[in-house]
């Protein structure tokens, strides 16, 4: 499975702890945003560790941007805690770090 909690995820502290450890690629974007969908109205705080992510293109930057909009929409919490350097990469290419917080995540 492409979307998984993780450990410390805790529906009564409103903390949802996310690995996605395939690719964020157009071919994988569509299951990859129905399984965060399902998880969107439970929670209030998002923390995604990107870690094992070996390809990413910019279909999955853009999943990426809709997920923080939407939570910044809700008044919810999102955080990148950790990312592969292929998407660290991208991130910066991109020049959107600051919209994710990424200067303390490696």
């Amino acid at each position: 499975m492409a979307l998984m909690r993780e450990r410390g995820s805790n529906k009564t502290k409103g903390l949802c702890k996310l690995a996605i450890d395939k690719d964020m690629t157009i071919y994988t974007i569509d299951a990859l945003k129905q399984g965060l969908s399902e998880e969107l109205d439970i929670y209030n705080r998002f923390e995604l560790n990107l870690a094992n992510v070996e390809e990413i293109d910019s279909a999955g930057i853009q999943l990426l941007l809709a997920l923080s909009s939407e939570l910044m929409q809700k008044k919810k919490e999102f955080k990148l805690t950790s990312m592969s350097g292929v998407v660290a990469k991208l991130i910066k290419n991109y020049g959107i770090s600051a919209r994710f917080n990424t200067e303390d995540v490696a």
